[in-house]
């Protein structure tokens, strides 16, 4: 990891002890004994082991199997790998498992081209409804499904009459709706858009919205107003995602924005469900939250100060809400990033940037002052760019004072920039799944936009961050991919191979960005803790360290690489506490 000057952080005082003291065996025997398998223990100290024992929720032996047997009582559950691995628990260290779900119901079309194709496979779902169930649905890309053209409420008009609908795009930051559904949430052509230019509905020459809104201060309202919000559609949205975080292998995450409403303040009850679960017991992994902003009327004292007060009031034992996340942009696909030069198609345009440098620079010192951590949605290598200056900016004045901030997804990054994350002690968050040929049309949609040359050097540059020295972590960033592509090793294949997941034959998503099976599983661990600053705590496996393991089917240093999102989780331990356990007898 990239070197950084750690001062004391008010944010985290009161929830970051010191590391614990390995226990001895007079303290007791051990509740888990693992031996006879691959142990990867991601510390650079004791790469592997023969032999780990466990005691309650701590981690109390990682040595040799002779030493181990000390540990070893008539109570002790002996875990024979039989040549098995066992790692830390994987960290995803950016995605939305809270709530994001939701955008994933209803009728899937992702992966469809043209507007004919498309329609009949929505008619064909609608006639398997019931006549009172919601009408709603997800996967149209921009720029791919219906050609250069957003689609329009006519269309859909067609299929539901009177009935709403509305679909979200693949990554559910636009929204596809009908006439029913733009009357149910007052939309009309004297609707002010939320951010003119930047996110928006899209307009006939009178004003009517045709059915598109860019952005997802303009897609959530109309998704709201037709009951996709209720708490009670939240928890089952979570039992798609939380719930399974367990047999995902996953022990914890970053939650980059539990999107409730427009404002932090619509999240607060969900945010007070998921507390209230915790404190039953029934919380199956670890949450770092955050506090979000998005919108340039946003004061960052104010969001900062949310912050401060969230982070005393909501949090139990894994769950915390101790970051600010920031959207600077939108998506380069879509044109709502901004680049450094032109689009390859269109010469006179470089994108839009949501936030304002200015803004920018505010927000990350008034977060940096109040003790907390940045974590900044930039998609385009323009808007990267702003972001580094911005942070650089703050430092050079304010000095790191230890933070630990992050830009993330990083879709497109100037060769100058990615040497900078490192110098600057910035992490680097990506996301993997994008960086294949996903749906099998990314690399020629890049090429088409942003030019060869650009591709090759500039498209989801992971592995130059890698081999810069920078932090790099990783995260699948639900609803960015499909609920059943957010298990980490989808992910882990997807930054070794370049390839999506499933399709060995698929070209991959500029080579040489590729990176080691032991970078991705550093990424997915150690770094994520680092990033969540639980490095202490969990992320490797040392003496001491909370017992969040996990067992895998096979050795992911000797799977073929287009096979490791195959592989199967057995076992997962949180605390110590068997999450998931499908271990054979």
């Amino acid at each position: 990891m990239a070197a950084a000057v750690d001062a004391p952080s008010p944010g985290f005082s009161a929830e970051t002890p010191a590391k614990p003291q390995p226990a001895t065996p007079a303290d007791g025997k051990a509740d888990w004994l693992f031996l006879n398998g691959t142990i990867h223990t991601v510390n650079p100290a004791r790469p592997s082991a023969e032999a780990v024992a466990v005691l309650g929720d701590r981690i109390v032996y990682v040595g040799d199997a002779d030493g181990a047997q000390t540990w070893r009582g008539p109570a002790t559950r002996v875990v024979d790998l039989h040549g098995r691995m066992l790692l830390p628990g994987f960290i995803d260290a950016h995605d939305h498992l809270a709530v994001a779900a939701l955008t994933k119901l209803g009728v899937n079309i992702r992966g469809l081209v043209g507007k004919d194709r498309i329609l009949d496979e929505i008619r064909k779902w609608i006639a398997t409804q019931p006549l009172d169930a919601p009408l709603r649905g997800h996967g149209w890309t921009v720029g791919v499904s219906f050609g250069d053209d957003y689609p329009r409420r006519e269309w859909l008009d067609e299929l539901t009459g009177d009935r709403p609908m509305y679909i979200f795009n693949a990554d559910a930051h636009d929204l596809w709706f009908n006439t029913a559904a733009m009357k149910a949430a007052g939309l009309n052509r004297h609707s002010p858009d939320p951010d003119p230019g930047k996110q928006y509905y899209k307009r006939d020459p009178d004003g009517t919205p045709t059915g598109s809104a860019v952005e997802t201060a303009a897609a959530l309202p109309v998704a709201i107003a037709l009951g996709m919000m209720s708490l009670e559609a939240i928890r089952d949205s979570q039992r798609l995602t939380i719930d399974r975080a367990p047999a995902f292998g996953m022990t914890a995450y970053m939650e980059a924005g539990l999107l409730a409403g427009p404002s932090n303040g619509a999240a607060e009850a969900a945010w007070r469900d998921l507390i209230e679960r915790d404190r039953r017991g029934e919380l199956p992994l670890r949450i770092v939250g955050t506090v979000f902003t998005r919108n340039v009327e946003d004061d960052p004292q104010a969001i900062a100060a949310e912050l401060v007060d969230w982070n005393a009031r909501l949090r139990s034992p894994h769950v915390q809400i101790s970051i600010c996340k920031m959207w600077v942009d939108g998506t380069a696909v879509a044109g709502t990033a901004l680049l450094l030069e032109p689009f390859a198609n269109q010469p006179d345009f470089r994108g839009t940037i949501t936030l304002p440098p200015s803004h920018i620079r505010a927000q990350i010192e008034a977060t940096q002052r109040a003790g907390f951590d940045m974590h900044i949605h930039a998609d385009g290598d323009g808007s990267v760019r702003a972001v580094l200056d911005a942070l650089e900016d703050v430092q050079t004045r304010l000095g790191p004072q230890g933070r630990r901030h992050a830009i993330c997804h990083l879709s497109l990054t100037h060769p100058d920039d990615v040497q900078r994350f490192r110098h600057l002690g910035i992490i680097a968050n990506g996301t993997p799944l994008w960086a294949t040929n996903y749906d099998g049309v990314y690399v020629e949609q890049y090429k088409r936009l942003f030019g060869a040359e650009r591709v090759e050097q500039r498209v989801y540059p992971y592995g130059d961050l890698v081999r810069s020295g920078a932090t790099v972590t990783f995260g699948a960033d639900l609803p960015g991919v499909d609920i059943d592509e957010v298990p980490p090793l989808f992910q882990l294949e997807a930054t070794v191979t370049r390839k999506r997941p499933g399709f060995p034959d698929d070209p991959p998503m500029v080579a040489r960005q590729r990176i080691s099976v032991e970078e991705a599983i550093r990424a997915y661990t150690i770094n994520g803790a680092y990033q969540l600053r639980l490095e202490d705590q969990i992320g490797s496996i040392e003496a001491g360290k909370k017992a969040d393991l996990i067992v895998l089917g096979k050795n992911l240093f000797e799977v073929e690489p287009e096979d490791i999102h195959r592989t199967p989780v057995l076992l997962t331990l949180m605390d110590g506490k068997a999450r998931y356990d499908e271990l054979p007898a």
